[in-house]
């Protein structure tokens, strides 16, 4: 029998896109209103155990920046929604480590679109920090949506790309 490994870096994209699509029309349709903040926090850690299956798939192929990426990915799905209650200061680490490996991304060259992806990525969670706090409008919440919506059409677009290769993913 021969072994056929998937890089299961598609599947990855395929479940950023579905996230941040969802994330992003809730952020903008919901604005300031939280009430469906607690079914998100509750569906986050599920979400997260995913991409922990996604983490593993990565290092057996041997993508160590997908396993790490998606452990991150993971790590924070799982760990904010009990975090972020204590301090909004999580979501900033968060923001700033996701530009961490978008820096990462172009020194070890890996498409731009990945780049743009994680900085948007990124953007969702500084936005969420700044709305968590109490002097801010549903403005923050809007632009979080948008950021979203901007990640999952990217991430889609990638996945795509990368699963047909007949869409050019630079």
């Amino acid at each position: 029998m021969s072994e056929n490994r998937i890089d299961p870096t598609v599947a990855g994209l395929f479940l950023v896109a579905f996230i941040t699509l969802v994330f992003g029309l809730f952020g903008i349709e919901m604005g300031g209103d939280l009430s469906w903040g607690v079914p998100a926090a509750t569906l986050a850690p599920v979400v997260g155990l995913m991409f922990v299956v996604f983490t593993v798939s990565a290092i057996r192929f041997g993508n160590a920046f997908a396993a790490a990426l998606f452990g991150f990915v993971a790590i924070s799905l799982i760990a904010v929604p009990m975090i972020a209650m204590v301090s909004p200061f999580v979501f900033y680490l968060i923001f700033a480590m996701y530009v961490v490996f978008a820096i990462v991304a172009l020194l070890i060259g890996a498409p731009k679109l990945l780049f743009i992806l994680l900085l948007l990525v990124g953007l969702i969670f500084l936005f969420v920090g700044v709305s968590s706090s109490d002097a801010v409008s549903d403005m923050t919440w809007y632009l979080a949506g948008v950021f979203g919506i901007l990640a999952g059409v990217v991430a889609l677009y990638m996945a795509f790309g990368l699963s047909t290769q007949k869409l050019p993913v630079f």
